[in-house]
């Protein structure tokens, strides 16, 4: 076995360990303080800065192994190792570098940092994630939590989609407990969530309890809730629109002392001002409120006046119940 010792700011001995005979990818040893090798392996300690293609590689210890024919085939970094790559950064206990796939693999209280087009970050922190070299698909699991702007979200697995090498939709699902997604005016569970990184638009499925701060404007401690459970929620962020539907159970919104179940319901804001203007009820729609309740094809809940009319166009008379006052 042949061993080196580097000494820290007075001498560094760049090591090139090539990829292949022709390729131009290397790991270049720019820095460590030890340096062991054989056939096998190469082990590396204190202080290690790494270049490798367009990343900069740190971490206290690491271990080059080879392949075969003495070609690296991975590359292993420990106690709280860093990449740092033009557009990710990334953060862990553990760092695993697969020079024959070009995957990255990270473990033990892992952070990744990705930037979207308009170079946002999106921060994700979990117990295992991987990430593919060449901006391809990433993913996580266990224990994460995201944020990406105003959105904060926590699951159990998250998958980040690529598209001309740029994030542009975040998948994110809860199978030991429903997923959960925080806005400035709305908070949403469920077992999966679909979010648009480009439009901010948000999908989400199976099992949705969402309650939504209807006035954009206003602080949530100056307002009621809308209560909501559906089967699936979309949520278009420019316009604010809710659009809840239901196939096996029914949609439930509960709002002040309106109640109200359907097979789909809209929320409808003004463009203008962005308050709420109503909120529609459609398919086999009852509502009640405290003196009374409308069942009809579509049931209309203006937020300004908090009436109730119906908006049926099949020959289908609604029907209408007055509550007497005790």
């Amino acid at each position: 076995m042949k061993k080196y010792i580097l000494f820290s700011l007075i001498l560094l001995f760049p090591l090139t360990v090539l990829a292949s005979e022709t390729a131009s990818e290397e790991f270049e040893i720019k820095h460590a303080d030890s340096l062991e090798t054989d056939e096998a392996q190469i082990n590396i300690q204190g202080n290690i800065s790494i270049k490798y293609k367009d990343a900069i590689i740190e971490a206290p210890d690491g271990k080059i192994k080879t392949d075969s024919e003495g070609k690296p085939d991975k590359a292993l970094f420990y106690n709280r190792a860093k990449i740092k790559l033009k557009d990710r950064n990334i953060e862990a206990d553990k760092i695993t570098v697969s020079i024959h796939d070009q995957t990255i693999y990270a473990e033990g209280n892992t952070t990744s940092e990705l930037k979207d087009k308009n170079n946002n970050s999106i921060t994700i922190a979990s117990d295992y994630q991987e990430l593919h070299w060449n901006g391809e698909n990433a993913s996580a699991k266990g224990n994460i939590k995201t944020v990406y702007q105003d959105t904060k979200v926590t699951s159990d697995e998250a998958k980040i989609i690529y598209k001309n090498k740029k994030p542009y939709q975040a998948i994110f699902t809860g199978n030991t407990k429903p997923a959960y997604l925080e806005q400035q005016n709305h908070e949403t569970y469920a077992k999966e969530f679909i979010f648009d990184i480009n439009t901010d638009d948000i999908y989400a499925k199976r099992e949705v309890k969402s309650i939504i701060w209807p006035y954009k404007a206003k602080p949530k401690n100056e307002q009621n809730p809308i209560s909501l459970n559906a089967d699936e929620l979309f949520i278009d962020h420019s316009s604010g629109e809710v659009t809840a539907k239901s196939e096996t159970n029914r949609v439930k919104i509960t709002y002040e002392d309106t109640k109200g179940d359907s097979n789909e319901a809209l929320l409808l804001r003004d463009d203008q001002n962005e308050k709420p203007e109503k909120i529609i009820f459609k398919g086999n729609a009852k509502v009640s409120q405290a003196d009374k309740e409308l069942s009809s094809e579509e049931v209309v809940f203006n937020f300004n006046d908090k009436k109730l009319t119906s908006n049926t166009i099949t020959n289908v008379r609604p029907k209408t119940l007055i509550f007497k006052k005790g």
